[in-house]
């Protein structure tokens, strides 16, 4: 097993600190954990949490990614084939408010909307370099329409943008490109502020919070995310069946939001809240429609271990995950990512076949999402260092992920 702790988190918050000419104690002193858990991170002796980096890249005044080292697989012969994909989206992104010159005709809105629906299920089922050979061409075509079609059309055609650019705020998040998936923030919220459905800026709101999550700006979400509820209140009481999944879901970020900034009873409560609202829905789990959104009581139980896992409860999320079977019906993107949550709750806990294990069942459900996932990574190099005799499994889900961590 190739292993080099120069590639990991710890080193990369060391080297960044050190270029600060900042000391272990000054910038323990600044960042709410303690200094033997900086120590140890630096020291690769344990692993860095989303929250931790979070902390320190906003301490250091860097980006995340210059301490995660994302995206990964850009060079040398285990390169992954989304990064030759990715200009094309980058370029297509360019067009929002000037219409892109096409040399063919707009095709009506019914098959814009056949496609854009592939695209959405693409994305729920983490197929990465599929969706982004879809997302170019079709983005191109229906943000030249909302720029060409009469007015009275215009507005369900914002709509596919909208589903579309949700799309590419998954892939782009989830490959690491992280400035690029900024920038769709954005664009999503501009095209749902144009749609007709008033549930499309609650989509947006719930995108919006990625890069807050990312870089430590968890009030700020949460207080976005409550703007969001009060907006789409009328609706739950005219299309119950529709808003209500939404407001769950947007209680399930509100609840991540809050565990990632140490706040367990507001998390608490917006879990409670969610876990009311899949009850009173009928208890059925479902991948969240043309909203995207996916909601259910499953959902709501892995966002309980996942929140016990933001809050540095390995027991609590081992305790919890044991009651959880997971139905088919649940979006692979969520599944996969379910498990390698797990994997950092089971490392905590001294159960390293047990992490090992939920790495390849998130690599079976999601293999290109797991792939590119930091918390992979990190689980994996701590494995690597826990082994002292070689191990086959282990062995081969390092060189899966690259052969280097």
């Amino acid at each position: 097993m190739d292993y080099d702790d120069d590639l990991g988190i710890g080193s990369r918050i060391a080297e960044a600190r050190k270029l600060r000419r900042m000391s272990q104690e000054e910038l323990a002193a600044r960042i709410p954990f303690s200094l033997s858990m900086l120590r140890k991170v630096e020291q690769g002796k344990r692993d860095a949490t989303p929250a931790f980096t979070a902390a320190v890249a906003k301490t250091l005044a860097t980006d995340v990614t210059a301490l995660t080292g994302q995206p990964y697989d850009q060079h040398g012969r285990s390169r992954d084939r989304i990064h030759a994909l990715m200009p094309g989206l980058r370029q297509a992104l360019t067009y929002w408010d000037l219409s892109p010159q096409l040399d063919r005709p707009i095709r009506s809105w019914e098959v814009l909307k056949a496609e854009t629906l592939v695209a959405a299920e693409l994305r729920r089922r983490a197929q990465h370099v599929r969706l982004v050979q879809l997302l170019p061409e079709l983005m191109l075509e229906v943000t030249a329409a909302t720029h060409e079609v009469a007015d009275h059309e215009r507005e369900r055609h914002f709509e596919l943008l909208a589903v579309l650019l949700f799309a590419a705020h998954s892939v782009t998040y989830k490959t690491g490109y992280l400035d690029l998936s900024s920038v769709v923030e954005d664009r999503i919220n501009w095209a749902a502020g144009k749609s007709s459905d008033p549930l499309m800026g609650a989509l947006a709101a719930w995108a919006r919070t990625t890069s807050m999550l990312q870089n430590g700006s968890y009030g700020i979400g949460v207080k976005l995310l409550d703007r969001a509820q009060a907006e789409i209140e009328p609706q739950r009481t005219e299309s119950e069946a529709l808003a209500l999944p939404v407001s769950g879901s947007l209680h399930l970020r509100s609840g991540m939001l809050a565990a990632r900034a140490g706040d367990g009873d507001t998390a608490t409560a917006h879990l409670r809240e969610a876990r009311s609202i899949a009850a009173h829905l009928g208890g059925a789990d479902h991948d969240g429609g043309w909203h995207q959104l996916s909601f259910g009581p499953t959902n709501v139980e892995i966002h309980e271990v996942a929140a016990r896992i933001e809050l540095g409860d390995g027991p609590g999320a081992m305790e919890r995950a044991e009651r959880i079977t997971i139905p088919t019906s649940l979006p692979p993107i969520r599944a996969g990512h379910h498990f390698v949550d797990l994997s950092r709750a089971q490392l905590w806990v001294g159960d390293r076949d047990g992490a090992l294990k939920s790495l390849y069942q998130a690599r079976r459900l999601a293999p290109q999402q797991t792939r590119h996932l930091p918390t992979t990574r990190e689980v994996l190099r701590m494995l690597v260092r826990a082994h002292r005799r070689s191990s086959e499994p282990l062995a081969k889900m390092v060189n899966w992920i690259g052969g280097e961590l």
